[in-house]
């Protein structure tokens, strides 16, 4: 049997995506009912559990949770029908003064536009009309008695034949009426009912269902789901209920009457997304509007709403919700626009569980991944991935950016291990595939060199721009070296600081080696501890006169591929002869083995990372000698 074409594959997904959108719209009738009591139930689930703990069985427990949430919707129903009872009668002494207001602001906006239209309709007139069609014009308006020569009949008045409404009709279209939304309530009572009393059963369905054979993959999808909602619903209702006391507080303090009914109106429509609290906050103006003669009320009301909800919407929800969800903030806002165009104001209400189900979803089940890429919010590439994305693309700002917020928790040492060293991986891994064009290799290494020296540039180091004649074919580490040791001969602090050094750095013939090297120098430095960079090949240049027996710890970083020259080992070997004395680290990549090329009689550590090295080498006690001559005679 032959395997699936992507294109065909493609094609196959898309379809299926298509006919479970076209369920979804056509079965809304049923779906939502049944989506809204699922929703309840996970809300109730943890009264539930905590009934159970108290020794009740299932039934006894979803019972008494229901039950508790009747009388707690009964209670806050009855505070806030008595307050709507005692508003309505009050609200015939508001209408003279919300019906000035309104007038007052239909002048200033409706009038002023409609008299903005008209000029601008009668300008676009005169522009258009001939003398011809004035003239014409004019004596259709001054024909006798000023009848339209089209209607020359003045229009009669109608009187309906259709019999006035009977009670019977109005009582069938209050039926009507009614009838839907009751029914819905009715659906959703029923199944929530059922499904608290079937929970435990309903869970091992739904395991059985999602795991097949693999039940703990399922079990963590629906603990995972669980565990999320719950922590939302908690999260969501501590939030809004704080709000509307917030807010209660907050309008009795400023003489609003009935101050109670949009305190509650403000904490439950918080639930749905985008227009419940505006909505709230708008009646709640309306009224301040109508009690107060003049707009000091109206406008208090407002700042309070606005107040309270930038400071809950910026301050407190981030803090308290933090990753409880899982979505990233561009998918709620999609999640919104999309739920609610398919199954309207529900739709919006339950837009973020439903899309959190989803990520989920996408998290357990490998063919959904996309839906956690898409919506989630995990970062879809690694700051390596980023490094090396944006090096191709020139961009050194994002990568500077997420490097400075990167090295105000962790160090340099372990951003090189954990970002830069990767992405340099990625990059050589694409370069052996011959998938890097010349123009992105030049764009990355000039981006990389920029990175780097800005990382790791020492004090009072001047900026350098990197141009195409410097980078073409050129190696990143030696070029960064080149560029530390000509600030430090034209800077004499410099110069003195590294005269100090107790360490030496020696890469082996490899570019990555000695981009290496030359970055484990610089976080040397900015440690305050001297360190050269000297290359193998540049061993031989050090005069045999210089005495190197005082220096202390020596790291020879090894190259990236396994193709040691016999030449450089015993040149290395040699030197290290020199320096009896010394402590040394053979430093390897983290993802290679390779043949160590210190001699077997020459003991010495080994150091898979920047962070080992340097730890290894702090817990010696390094005092500064003159030693970095040899990289000056060996650059030279």
């Amino acid at each position: 049997m032959t395997p699936a074409s992507p294109s065909s594959s493609l094609a196959a997904k898309f379809l299926i995506g298509v006919s479970v959108l076209g369920l979804l719209y056509l079965g809304r009738e049923v779906l939502v009912p049944m989506t809204l009591a699922g929703t309840l139930a996970f809300v109730l689930a943890p009264f539930v559990r905590r009934f159970r703990r108290l020794g009740l069985g299932q039934t006894a427990a979803a019972i008494s949770a229901l039950l508790l949430a009747g009388c707690f919707m009964a209670i806050v129903g009855a505070a806030l029908l008595g307050q709507l009872s005692a508003m309505s009668r009050e609200l015939p002494a508001y209408e003279s003064n919300l019906q000035e207001k309104l007038g007052t602001l239909r002048k200033l906006t409706v009038d002023q536009l409609e008299e903005a239209h008209g000029r601008a309709g009668r300008m676009m007139g005169s522009l258009k009309a001939s003398p011809s069609q004035t003239a014409g014009s004019a004596g259709s308006v001054g024909s006798p008695g000023g009848v339209d020569p089209e209607e020359p009949f003045p229009r009669q008045a109608t009187t309906s034949s259709e019999p006035p409404d009977r009670g019977e009709d109005a009582l069938r279209r209050l039926a009507a009426a009614v009838w839907g939304p009751a029914a819905t309530v009715g659906i959703v009572i029923l199944v929530l009912i059922f499904s608290l009393l079937e929970q435990d059963v309903l869970r091992d369905r739904l395991i059985r269902l999602l795991g097949g054979s693999d039940i703990r993959a399922a079990t963590s999808a629906v603990n995972d789901a669980g565990q999320r909602l719950s922590r939302y619903f908690i999260s969501q209702f501590t939030v809004n209920f704080g709000v509307a006391v917030v807010i209660g507080v907050l309008l009795a303090a400023l003489g609003m009457p009935h101050a109670v009914i949009w305190a509650v109106l403000a904490g439950v429509l918080r639930f749905i997304p985008y227009v419940g609290f505006p909505a709230a906050a708008l009646g709640a103006c309306a009224v301040a509007a109508g009690v107060s003669p003049e707009w000091h009320l109206a406008w208090s009301t407002a700042l309070v709403f606005l107040a309270v909800e930038l400071v809950v919407a910026h301050v407190l929800e981030p803090r308290l919700y933090g990753h409880a969800t899982g979505l990233s903030p561009l998918s709620v806002v999609v999640a919104a626009i999309f739920w609610s165009a398919l199954w309207g104001p529900v739709g919006l209400l339950l837009s973020t569980p439903l899309t959190l189900c989803l990520v989920v979803a996408g998290r357990h089940v490998p063919a959904l991944a996309f839906l956690d890429i898409l919506l989630g919010d995990t970062p879809a590439l690694s700051l390596a991935q980023r490094f090396y994305q944006r090096s191709l693309s020139g961009d050194a700002v994002e990568i500077l950016a997420d490097a400075r917020a990167f090295l105000k928790r962790k160090s340099l040492a372990t951003y090189c291990d954990k970002v830069v060293l990767p992405a340099l991986n990625l990059g050589r891994d694409d370069l052996v595939r011959n998938l890097i064009t010349q123009q992105q290799r030049s764009a990355a290494q000039r981006v990389i060199l920029h990175v780097l020296g800005e990382l790791t540039r020492l004090p009072h180091a001047p900026k350098r721009r990197w141009t195409r004649s410097v980078l073409f074919g050129g190696d990143l580490g030696l070029q960064l070296r080149q560029d530390r040791l000509t600030i430090e001969a034209g800077s004499p602090g410099q110069s003195a600081a590294g005269a100090g050094s107790a360490l030496m750095c020696i890469s082996m013939d490899d570019r990555e080696a000695h981009l290496s090297a030359e970055l484990l120098v610089r976080i040397l430095r900015g440690d305050q501890l001297g360190a050269l960079h000297v290359t193998v090949q540049e061993l031989a240049s050090v005069p045999a006169a210089l005495d190197l027996s005082a220096v202390q710890a020596v790291l020879v970083v090894a190259a990236a591929t396994d193709g040691a020259v016999e030449g450089d080992a015993q040149a290395l070997n040699e030197m290290l002869a020199r320096m009896p004395q010394a402590r040394v680290i053979s430093m390897f990549s983290a993802n290679r083995t390779s043949v160590d090329q210190i001699a077997p009689d020459r003991p010495h550590d080994t150091a898979f990372s920047f962070e080992e090295a340097i730890a290894l080498l702090k817990r010696a006690d390094l005092q500064g000698v003159p030693a970095a001559d040899a990289e000056a005679s060996g650059q030279s």
